[in-house]
């Protein structure tokens, strides 16, 4: 999917197209760790995740004003539905609106409880146990219960209208309210993982019983006061919220732009305060004293070859066409540097991510490899699109230079991006795509079985099937991670993913924006930044 997300029709659950992969961000990193202890560590404070404080009087923070904020790749399409995002520009509206039970650090590397005081597993992990913080309410001044909790999973699993985290959530066979602030889920099978990716709070945002998505209301920093579908949304501070001294503006207007030329204008002309998702050549063409801040390394951009269509149906080609690739090469030349070295392995913040796995450009090796496929002279067709994220189109361009040194012809066929998500999407034989931050045992769900939703490789291994129930079985966090290295041996060995690269996002600030930390979450902002920012 793209930096700016995906414009795709929702159908029912026998035929589900995928919404948004977006929607399948952000896994919990150390999550094996914390489920081994028996849950979530205690709700966060704030300077936990971004080195902010709430007091005010050691730090100067300064409360009020409207962050007006440019975002790229919203449409008429774009929607405030808690379970339903679509866009990047819809995420951050969630986050503004919505918490989850808990949630990832700003850095993508931790997860922490959020609106849960606990979640506790019994030792098998086919129960999970979750406990909600007392007094918690929602926009309209209603207490969050249990039965909210249990109302927001059931309303995802809705087969009419599956919401983005249905696969996340089908494990559960039952819930049971155990008190006013208790929950038990009851799940079909074990499920060590499940906190990695319940924590993907743009998906699991709780609402209330009988919620309207047309008037929404959450718990998150920011209550809604209007909302123009592709042109603007405008929130206001909740001043209830459960993050003490938080958030620090009094409102939150998030402006669509057409293009980044426009939303450049509008920040150096003071129309917007900042600018997220910015192009990578800007990082060194920002005029002072404006700032720009590249995010931590979350999004990734792979290079997507279906294992069940020619050529790629041949281990060989897709081992040649990886070796194909100089990573860092590709990375300065088509993201400015913004970016760092990936190994064709998924999820490089999940606690088991094997840093010891590497791959070189080899154009003899993957010459050979050629050869001895018969596949010699080969010439392949490349699907992109410049909707799918900064950078795509540029290392399309980049790798049909390196194929040459391979013998490899690459047409690029570029489309427009409502070409490239219509019809033919999961279904290109050679193309790319986006993830944000994900972690390994979410991501193989959301994308490596036969009837995951956005399975673009076409990938269906039994073994390696059999092995993400192993792992998920598997409550001890090595012995999980044992397992994981495995299946990420098959992924770096016969994957349908060329990873060349985990991307920076950049955003651009004025001087008087303050408290926004560089996030891992694969989003221009992440919730704690509404929570931290302020303005000078």
């Amino acid at each position: 999917m793209s930096d700016e997300g995906h414009d795709v029709e929702r159908q029912d659950a026998s035929s589900r197209t995928p919404i948004s992969r977006r929607s399948v961000l952000k896994g919990m990193a150390a999550g094996g760790a914390l489920v081994a202890t028996g849950g979530l560590p205690p709700t966060r404070e704030l300077s936990r995740l971004s080195g902010a404080t709430t007091s005010h009087a050691k730090t100067g923070i300064k409360n009020g004003g409207n962050l007006r904020i440019a975002l790229t790749g919203g449409s008429s399409a774009d929607t405030l539905d808690a379970a339903l995002e679509v866009t990047a520009v819809d995420d951050e509206r969630v986050f503004a609106l919505y918490n989850g039970v808990c949630r990832l650090t700003n850095d993508a590397k931790g997860v922490v409880n959020d609106l849960a005081a606990e979640m506790e597993t019994n030792s098998t992990a086919t129960e999970w146990t979750i406990r909600l913080l007392p007094d918690l309410t929602f926009h309209n001044g209603k207490a969050v219960t249990a039965e909210d909790v249990k109302f927001t999973f059931q309303r995802i699993l809705n087969p009419k209208l599956p919401g983005d985290g249905f696969s996340v959530l089908q494990a559960i066979e039952r819930m049971e309210i155990l008190d006013p602030l208790t929950v038990r889920l009851f799940m079909s099978t074990p499920y060590a993982a499940f906190p990695q990716s319940l924590c993907e709070s743009e998906n699991f945002g709780i609402v209330p019983v009988g919620y309207d998505p047309k008037h929404p209301v959450g718990t998150g920093p920011f209550k809604y006061e209007s909302f123009t579908p592709g042109v603007q949304s405008v929130f206001t501070r909740n001043e209830n919220y459960h993050v003490s001294g938080s958030p620090h503006v009094d409102k939150l207007t998030l402006i669509d732009f057409a293009d980044n030329t426009s939303a450049m204008d509008a920040l150096t002309s003071g129309v917007v305060d900042c600018f997220g998702g910015a192009p990578p050549e800007l990082l060194h063409e920002t005029p002072a004293p404006f700032v720009a801040q590249p995010s931590l390394p979350g999004m990734w951009t792979p290079f997507t070859m279906r294992v069940d269509a020619a050529p790629f149906n041949d281990v060989r080609v897709r081992q040649a066409f990886r070796l194909i690739v100089d990573r860092q090469a590709m990375i300065e030349a088509s993201l400015d540097g913004l970016g760092v070295v990936g190994n064709d392995v998924f999820a490089e913040n999940d606690p088991c991510y094997n840093k010891s796995l590497h791959r070189e450009q080899d154009l003899e090796q993957a010459k050979f490899l050629l050869k001895q496929a018969g596949r010699e002279n080969l010439t392949v067709e490349l699907v992109t699109s410049p909707g799918i994220a900064a950078g795509c189109v540029e290392a399309a361009e980049v790798f049909a230079q390196q194929a040459q040194g391979a013998g490899v012809r690459v047409k690029i066929n570029n489309v427009p991006y409502s070409t490239f998500v219509g019809p033919g999407y999961l279904h290109w034989v050679f193309a790319q795509d986006f993830w944000g931050t994900n972690f390994f045992l979410s991501q193989v769900a959301s994308g490596m079985f036969k009837d995951s939703p956005w399975n673009e490789t076409h990938w269906n291994d039994p073994h390696y099937n059999a092995l993400y129930n192993e792992a998920q079985a598997t409550v001890d966090p090595v012995k999980r991670c044992s397992v994981i290295n495995e299946m990420e041996l098959i992924d770096f060995d016969s994957g349908g993913y060329i990873v060349y690269v985990y991307n920076k996002i950049l955003n651009i600030s004025a001087a008087h924006v303050r408290g926004l930390e560089p996030t891992g979450v694969g989003n221009p902002y992440s919730p704690t930044n509404f929570e931290s920012v302020w303005l000078d």
